[in-house]
């Protein structure tokens, strides 16, 4: 099991929320929380699957958010920086959305109980936040 939090500095206009935990499980699963988010699905990694991620497509299962439908992503990681892009494919939309920000990991994350919701873990996992967000404030200097 693996866990990042994420800082977006460029964000998808209809969610546009600057934090999210994105949890990955064994056996290709994942979670990602926010604000406004609790959506799950497959993914697929190009690394080992409990190495850090460098690229991962993922597929949500059908959401209201994407009218009952599924949507792909596609992040890529830059380990030297912390810094990832996000690729969002919408259906019937040909030309993939793009967001960008950064990630650090997060500790223990076999203690992740997704179920109780992004208000507690982000306070739980408030270290590894501050982490990402001084990565993108050190960026934008």
């Amino acid at each position: 099991m693996y866990a990042q939090a994420l800082r977006y500095t460029a964000m998808f206009h209809a969610k546009p929320f600057a934090e999210a935990l994105l949890v990955y499980r064994e056996g290709g699963t994942y979670t990602i929380l926010s604000p406004g988010e609790d959506h799950h699905g497959c993914y697929v990694s190009a690394t080992l699957p409990l190495d850090p991620p460098r690229r991962v497509q993922f597929t949500s299962l059908p959401s209201t958010d994407w009218s009952d439908d599924v949507a792909t992503h596609v992040l890529g990681f830059a380990p030297d920086t912390g810094g990832f892009t996000q690729e969002l494919h919408l259906p019937g939309e040909p030309v993939p959305r793009v967001q960008h920000g950064f990630a650090a990991p997060v500790d223990g994350p076999r203690s992740i109980d997704t179920t109780r919701g992004w208000s507690i873990l982000r306070t739980e996992h408030a270290a590894a936040f501050d982490r990402a967000r001084g990565l993108a404030g050190a960026a934008a200097r």
